[in-house]
């Protein structure tokens, strides 16, 4: 029970442990005061009606004492009054036997009041006339004491709801820096630093609240660091410091997570020969000028083509890995790559100053040692032909056209023709965390990873449709087998999309009672296009989220600090070495003690082997997922 209920409770009992007793002891005072009241008034009425009754009694007349007793017993209210003549043994008796009236029965059943009752012998000198007795009715007694214990009873009670309105007004006022303490404490534990609390008024809370506010400050500042530290280890590891791009370290690593997962796409070399000249001309300032503005325009380029890889892997030249498999669509891309890079030259008509592009398509089974030498060789080709693009005339893998995948996926939208399969993420003490569902396609046999069917989806703005149908699908699932935990990764198109987080909340509505059950797994090019877009979505999201492919893009540590995910996954371009004997473990450590200070797991995927699992245990990775433990059909 909270603090600010106990002491609300605590109060009102005393406040109704005061009024039971002010008007236990109002109740005792007045039943006391109606009783002796009507114990004085039958006395009263015996000395009154005695006086009245001697005459009549002195000359033997009957009637007239009759209608003396009459009189006094219509004009009053007497239960009982009964006059004895001694001389003639006669008894005159008037009597009321009804029960008091206006006041409920059970009132009147409590038996609080004996009604009063008064017997005197009348006399005249020695002589005996009679005997009078008078016994008061108990209704008048007990409706005054009802009326005015009602009346009592109902201001207490309005004065106690009253007292409450103010009470709960007060108390919340109070205790309002309170509950900021630990809401604070309640943000802190989950790694979130920013706001701080104000100062109140009371002396000892202005102390705990500065210094909540000082830890506060000096985690944030903490996490800031760790995130500033992995950044300066990834820039000095895998980014070109001149262009601010990845370097040759990088794009391999990169290109080696990317060709794991089967992913299609083309390797695409950019040759730029005129910064030597720039340099030889203008020196090394003017050459690194240049190098930055056509790195500026391939991020663009390459931005436009959706998820990639960019790097300059030499002097003077650049690599880029794009999701792009159509032959035109590349060729048309090398020729705009030219055309950009054309433009900035000194001498645009010195074939000298000319850019080239090779460009070579992934093909199954293909090694980026393979896959480089393929693009070389068409850059060499472009070179020697003095032409502007080469697109490598390799046997391509065979496949569906993007018009044919299109109308493969809206079928499968339309008839749930889709294929779930699940892989379990461990943690290092064996226990499941949860499991990340796979989506395919089954055509003639043949079932189609997303990875077949995902650029199209981006591409034709499917992406929406099919995330918000898998998500459904998954809670479906969530609701039959209540054992289950699954993760689902979204789309970058959707992510973007303000329309698909209304029709996600939407659905996360109706399945309130499994939606704590279900991930959503964002990836991370999501952020890297636009983090700007995903504050407002992600701060009202009522599900769990993590980042998918996380390290794939620069400086988006400390953006992914304001949002605080529950887990990242780990590209398997920083954990597929683990095992090399030089393998540098200085910026995988300093991520994961950054992605802690934020609150979020650290899992390292593609994991293959049990060395792998041993490897990861050591560098503060929290779990792993990949075909150690072999993906199963879900349904």
């Amino acid at each position: 029970m909270t603090l600010y209920r106990q002491l609300l409770l605590t109060m009102l009992l005393l406040f109704a442990l005061l009024f039971v007793s002010a008007y236990s002891v109002q109740f005792s005072s007045t039943r006391s005061y109606l009783a002796q009241q009507q114990e004085f008034m039958v006395i009263n009425t015996v000395t009154a009606l005695g006086l009245a009754l001697t005459p009549y009694l002195e000359s033997d007349d009957a009637v007239g004492a009759e209608s003396v007793v009459n009189a006094v017993f219509d004009g009053g209210y007497y239960r009982k009054v009964e006059l004895r003549l001694l001389a003639s043994n006669k008894t005159i008796s008037r009597e009321n036997a009804t029960p008091p009236g206006r006041v409920p029965a059970w009132f009147a059943d409590l038996e609080l009041f004996e009604g009063g009752r008064h017997q005197a012998v009348l006399t005249s000198g020695w002589l005996q006339l009679g005997q009078l007795y008078v016994e008061g009715h108990t209704g008048h007694a007990y409706f005054q004491l009802w009326r005015g214990m009602s009346r009592l009873a109902t201001w207490f009670a309005l004065s106690f709801v009253l007292v409450w309105v103010l009470l709960v007004l007060a108390l919340r006022h109070l205790l309002k820096p309170l509950h900021s303490i630990e809401e604070q404490a309640h943000e802190i534990e989950q790694h979130h630093f920013g706001k701080s609390i104000p100062l109140p008024a009371t002396r000892e809370l202005r102390r705990v609240v500065s210094a909540i506010n000082g830890m506060a400050g000096k985690l944030e500042a903490q996490f800031e660091e760790q995130a500033a530290e992995a950044e300066r280890l990834r820039h000095r590891a895998f980014v070109d410091h001149t262009s601010g791009l990845g370097n040759r370290s990088y794009f391999m690593a990169q290109s080696q997570s990317w060709l794991g997962d089967d992913r299609c796409g083309a390797v695409v070399l950019v040759s730029a020969g005129a910064l030597d000249r720039l340099y030889r001309e203008e020196g090394f300032e003017a050459r690194d000028q240049m190098i930055r503005v056509i790195g500026k325009n391939l991020r663009q380029l390459c931005r436009d083509h959706g998820e990639h890889v960019l790097a300059r892997i030499s002097a003077t030249e650049y690599a880029m890995l794009l999701d792009e498999t159509e032959p035109a669509g590349l060729r048309q891309l090398g020729e705009t790559i030219n055309r950009q890079i054309a433009e900035l030259v000194k001498d645009p008509d010195d074939d000298r100053d000319m850019p080239r592009v090779g460009i070579a398509l992934v093909q199954p089974g293909d090694e980026i040692g393979r896959l480089l030498t393929r693009a070389d060789h068409a850059l060499n080709r472009a070179r020697m032909d003095e032409t502007g693009v080469v697109v490598e005339a390799h046997k391509q893998r065979e496949r569906l056209g993007r018009l044919e995948w299109k109308q493969l996926l809206e079928e499968a939208l339309e008839h749930d023709d889709f294929e779930l399969s699940v892989q379990a993420v461990m943690d290092f003490a064996g226990e499941r965390c949860h499991d990340e569902v796979f989506v395919s396609i089954r055509k003639d046999g043949i079932a189609f990873g997303a990875d077949n069917f995902l650029p199209v989806a981006e591409q034709f703005g499917l992406g929406e449709r099919l995330d918000l149908h898998i998500v459904t699908r998954a809670l479906r699932m969530l609701e039959n087998r209540p054992e289950l935990k699954l993760a689902v990764n979204l789309t970058r198109q959707s992510c973007h999309q303000d329309g698909f987080w209304r029709k996600l909340a939407q659905v996360l509505e109706r399945y309130e009672a499994v939606r704590d059950r279900l991930f959503l797994e964002l990836p991370e090019s999501a952020f890297a296009f636009g983090w700007e877009r995903l504050i407002a979505p992600l701060a009202s999201l009522k599900a769990a989220w993590g980042v998918d492919h996380f390290g794939r893009h620069f400086d988006l540590l400390v953006h992914l600090g304001r949002f605080r995910p529950r887990y990242v996954k780990l590209d398997h371009g920083y954990t597929s070495q683990v095992l090399q004997p030089d393998y540098n473990d200085a910026f995988l450590a300093a991520v994961c003690r950054a992605a802690h200070g934020m609150g979020a797991l650290t899992i390292a995927t593609r994991v293959e082997t049990g060395q792998q699992v041993d490897r990861l245990r050591s560098l503060h990775i929290d779990a792993y997922q990949g075909y150690v433990s072999p993906p199963g059909r879900l349904c």
